[in-house]
């Protein structure tokens, strides 16, 4: 590999050369870059801040961040007017349940001001409370850790009982006796399908989490039974458009995206990075005991498959109560404006399914102009072709635009020398 000038390819960019049976070996490329996203439940934050003057406290009791509760400590900090606080990416506002720590760590890296309602003791052992208001300018730390995120592959799930059910793994809730479908995972851009052996991703790697430098702090938890991956990064250089928050039919959840670069270092390593959709299997699992019953593979999910979101304006019926924006999991939706916020849009499908008048439709492409719009063809939602027969995807909890995004993202950071390469192993 040459350290001035690396030939850096993303995975999409990688998997088409395989695809068009190119001829590659180990002069074609020097780095290829893997990205996943979508939820990732296993996600906290630890914030540092100065809360009152030296002496004003004793001990800080308890804290919550825009009525999220967190957890004081575990430095007590006494009398110095500091605190310490750890929140939970699946934690729920108390005044609002469609607001969780994924949306709260989002408001905080995008540079909105949190109310911090700060109960405290006196020497006195008196309780009295502090309400403060910071931005995260304001925080001496702010750093992600995730205990178990960007693993290898996931399980689809449906419904097979006599009984709607409620559930993580879904935003509506799962229709009984279905041949609906919900799906994670971001397939053969992923990077740990690209490194099964975890040679490439070991305790120390730098990694990207929600496009900020970190480091791979080791194996995730559970990691024997489904590989993952432990990450630590500084939020304050988090970009905003690649985290969130995601509300399922059984509340919040955090989303986050993880971008690593593969050295191309031996044959082992290229065979690896070769993997496509077609060869990945993907589980399916009834949502009551989440033992899988049969096997698909992301090709069902991403090959072929529309994935950008328009909204018809003339299919639009104007509805009192418009479902899909209020089901949309992350607020994507406004009609009044007759609009879905791209930037905010993860093209889960749920407004195709809560809308029945065709009011929004899915297609292959973004749209940048009305000379594409004409050219532009729907595309299909996905099925999972099961021995069993088929199963329609109604939910995406994960995005490979923007997982393909944060690949060419840290394609480019190699390219300028901001992602040092020798830091890599």
């Amino acid at each position: 590999m040459s350290p001035e000038k690396p030939v850096v390819m993303t995975a999409s960019e990688f998997k088409q050369l395989v695809r068009d049976n190119k001829e590659i070996d180990l002069s074609t490329v020097d780095v290829v870059t893997c990205a996943t996203f979508g939820i990732m439940s296993g996600t906290m934050a630890f914030f540092s801040f100065f809360a009152a003057n030296p002496g004003t406290f004793k001990k800080a009791i308890s804290i919550s961040f825009n009525g999220i509760s967190g957890f004081v400590g575990p430095c007590p900090n006494e009398s110095n007017g500091w605190v310490d606080a750890v929140f939970y990416g699946t934690s729920v506002s108390e005044s609002d349940s469609k607001y969780g720590g994924g949306h709260l760590f989002k408001d905080i890296v995008s540079g909105k001001m949190i109310e911090i309602i700060l109960k405290v003791s006196s020497d006195s052992d008196k309780i009295s409370t502090l309400t403060l208001y910071k931005n995260i300018n304001d925080f001496k730390t702010a750093r992600m850790i995730t205990t178990r995120s960007s693993f290898k592959n996931y399980t689809a799930f449906t419904n097979l009982t006599d009984r709607d059910i409620t559930t993580i793994f879904s935003v509506l809730p799962l229709k009984s006796n279905s041949k609906e479908a919900t799906v994670s995972g971001c397939g053969e851009i992923n990077p740990l399908e690209n490194d099964p052996a975890l040679k490439h991703h070991k305790a120390g790697t730098k990694v990207l989490l929600n496009g900020s430098i970190g480091f791979i702090l080791g194996k995730g938890t559970r990691s024997e039974e489904k590989p993952n991956l432990s990450i630590s990064s500084d939020m304050k250089d988090m970009k905003p458009h690649l985290m969130g928050g995601f509300v399922t039919s059984a509340g919040p959840e955090c989303m986050s995206c993880v971008a690593t670069a593969i050295p191309v270092d031996d044959f082992e390593t290229l065979d690896f990075l070769k993997i496509t959709d077609e060869n990945i299997k993907l589980p399916v699992a009834c949502v009551s005991d989440r033992v899988p019953f049969d096997f698909a593979t992301y090709a069902d999910v991403w090959q072929n498959t529309g994935r950008n979101i328009k909204y018809i304006k003339e299919n639009c019926l104007s509805c009192k109560i418009c479902d899909a924006e209020s089901f949309c999991p992350v607020s994507a939706i406004n009609l009044n404006s007759s609009n879905i916020v791209s930037s905010d849009c993860v093209s889960c499908l749920t407004c195709l399914s809560s809308c029945k008048h065709g009011a929004f439709k899915l297609y292959s492409d973004c749209f940048k102009n009305e000379k594409e719009n004409e050219n532009e063809k729907e595309k299909d939602s996905g099925t999972l072709k099961l021995k069993s027969g088929k199963y329609s995807i109604s939910l995406r909890q994960s995005d490979r635009n923007r997982a393909e995004a944060a690949s060419k993202l840290l394609k480019d950071m190699i390219e300028k020398g901001d992602f040092n390469l020798n830091s890599i192993n």
